[in-house]
């Protein structure tokens, strides 16, 4: 196959694998919202975007919902005990309505009669909330008004009569947070029975928008328009934390109306919708805006409801995207991060990572802020699997590319170069001094070879001949622990030293001349001449920063050479100088020959072959 066919093919092969690395950290991301563990994450990187819309812009005014709550204020205020508040809640409801409030709403539960022990108590607040000139929605616990006792409460009965009893009971999540709210039970099959039972917000909206919300084809019609619900229940969108909405104590609020001040009742609660409840820590509720590292950071029940109110009158309705730009949307974070975390450098991979989680975080709350909730740990979750595999695949492809230029270099540089690399993590020009055996081999008669042998069969044939050739030196050379630095035309470099992995400290001539012995008596269609000189040379990294070369430099090299080259004239096939026969001790046995003259050496020098390399020659002869 062509280059541009292989890169292809090596392109496709890795784009297959990014999308495999993107859908499988949708699928199982998608597939992880399904374990409890991951749902409550969920809900918390959901209560999140409540957190940063407050602090970021503060609560909204909200002008049409007031609370009247029993506080600590009143605890001090009222003599009685809080379950005989009675008498202070039909004031209220009567001061409230006459000072114009439009709707007014009582988060609280009767379920004991008190008249044994405050006379008249129940009949009372029963009467208020049938003279009242405005709707009283009146709440009840069904568990606490399952006991006939509670049923014969003159208030529980009054409101049942008139349509003003609704069900107090929030609507807890799997973590016992409140962020949604069942707006009504589920309707009877039995088109005969009473309308289904509302909850206190949903009654409230009803009596102040002055119509009744219908189930039609599953949907909460309300004023014609459907309120986005899923089971009857709607998510509530929090105004704020707790203390949002205007809060007066109940004990002021009766205070003011004993004292005939109707101007500031007024200011409090004309045109308003009134929500009569308790502040203490029995009716509160842990909501997004729960810290269990502030004190009170928990919300009244009363306050609930009031958002759950403002949620409907104001049509703020938080629903979840269409299922089509969840997918696309892990899809998109995915593949942003399999393509950044595979294809960009470290060094620019992770702040591109950073800021796709960034960009992640301003989006969701951009969609959290339009209505429309995209879950942000789920799209982080995808994010982070995708990211470890492709860390993973990145690691495995890098790894084994790493392990590619390494075999390159030990290859096309040496496996000193190699070594030096992999352990400084640098490339750097720089050598050291060492005592060194240099062997030096040549073929004879190569350039006849080549010449005849190319015009026979191709110059192909002759490659691949000599690459046969030295695959076989080279292996005798590691064989025997040595470092084949350069190939010269047909010629080989051989390094001998004591930093040899496996070595001996001072046996580098004993293994260079066995190597060289090993070489040339080789059977092979080549006949190869060896030289070797022992002595200092500075062996490293020369060159520049653009080219180098791990080599080896010194007069040890080019006498090595030059011994090589005498072979010729001495009928050897091996010649090695006195500095390395003198190292050899009795491990290799060695034939003087003469001293011979070298060139750029002022004095001869002393020539040395193996034994059994003369006996084969004289055998031969």
């Amino acid at each position: 196959r062509s280059k541009m066919q292989v890169n292809m093919t090596r392109k496709w092969r890795h784009w297959a694998l990014c999308a495999v690395l993107a859908i499988g950290s949708v699928l199982a991301a998608w597939s992880l919202g399904e374990v409890s563990f991951f749902q409550t994450l969920n809900l918390k990187a959901y209560d999140a975007h409540f957190v940063v819309r407050n602090y970021l812009f503060g609560p909204p005014p909200i002008p049409n919902i007031v609370l009247l709550t029993g506080d600590q204020n009143a605890m001090d205020i009222f003599p009685e005990p809080l379950e005989f508040w009675n008498k202070h809640y039909a004031a209220a409801i009567t001061a409230a309505g006459e000072a114009g409030a439009k709707v007014i709403g009582l988060d609280l539960a009767f379920g004991i009669p008190i008249d044994k022990y405050e006379k008249d108590a129940d009949e009372k607040l029963a009467g208020a909330v049938s003279s009242s000139p405005v709707p009283v929605v009146v709440g009840y616990v069904e568990r606490l008004q399952s006991n006939k006792a509670a049923q014969t409460i003159p208030i529980n009965m009054i409101a049942a009569a008139l349509g003003l009893a609704a069900f107090a009971n929030l609507t807890s999540d799997s973590d016992d947070f409140s962020r949604r709210q069942e707006l009504m039970e589920a309707p009877s099959p039995k088109p005969d029975d009473p309308p289904p039972a509302r909850c206190l917000a949903m009654r409230i909206v009803e009596k102040y928008l002055g119509a009744d919300a219908e189930i039609r084809n599953g949907k909460i019609m309300l004023q014609g328009r459907a309120i986005p619900t899923q089971n009857r229940t709607v998510t509530i969108n929090y105004a704020g934390g707790p203390g949002t909405f205007t809060r007066v104590s109940l004990a002021d609020f009766v205070a003011a109306a004993e004292a005939g001040d109707k101007a500031k009742l007024r200011k409090w609660v004309q045109g308003k919708i009134v929500l009569v409840g308790s502040d203490f820590v029995q009716d509160r509720y842990d909501t997004p805006f729960f810290n269990p590292l502030i004190k009170h950071s928990d919300t009244a029940g009363v306050e609930v409801h009031a958002n759950t109110v403002r949620t409907l009158l104001d049509h703020l309705y938080l629903v979840g995207v269409p299922q089509w730009l969840r997918l696309l949307s892990l899809i998109l974070a995915t593949t942003v991060t399999v393509l950044v975390s595979t294809s960009a450098a470290a060094s620019r991979a992770v702040p591109l990572i950073l800021l796709e989680i960034i960009a992640i975080l301003i989006f969701t709350h951009f969609l959290f802020e339009s209505g429309l909730i995209l879950s942000t740990s789920e799209l982080l979750l995808a994010t982070s699997i995708c990211l470890v595999f492709s860390i993973v695949y990145r690691f495995a492809t890098e790894e084994r590319r790493g392990n590619l230029f390494r075999s390159a270099v030990a290859l096309f540089v040496g496996k000193k170069a190699a070594t030096s690399i992999d352990e400084t993590e640098a490339i750097a020009l720089s050598g050291k001094r060492l005592e060194v055996t240099i062997l030096f081999t040549d073929i004879r008669c190569f350039t006849a070879f080549t010449e005849d042998m190319s015009a026979k069969e191709g110059p192909e044939a002759v490659v691949q001949i000599l690459n046969e050739y030295m695959a076989a030196m080279v292996a005798i050379i590691v064989k025997h622990r040595g470092h084949a630095n350069k190939f010269i035309g047909d010629g080989i470099l051989a390094i001998f030293s004591d930093d040899d992995e496996g070595s001996i400290p001072g046996d580098h001539p004993i293994r260079a001349v066995r190597c060289a012995t090993e070489i040339v008596t080789l059977p092979n269609r080549f006949e190869t001449g060896a030289g070797i000189h022992t002595g200092p040379a500075v062996v490293g990294n020369v060159g520049s920063a653009d080219k180098m070369e791990y080599t080896v430099l010194g007069d040890t090299v080019n006498l090595a050479s030059r011994l090589e080259s005498l072979n010729k004239e001495h009928h050897t096939k091996l010649l090695m100088s006195g500095a390395t026969q003198s190292r050899l001790g009795n491990q290799v046995e060695t034939v003087y020959l003469s001293d011979a003259p070298v060139r750029g050496k002022a004095l001869p020098i002393s020539l040395y072959t193996v034994a059994s390399l003369v006996a084969k020659a004289v055998v031969n002869a």
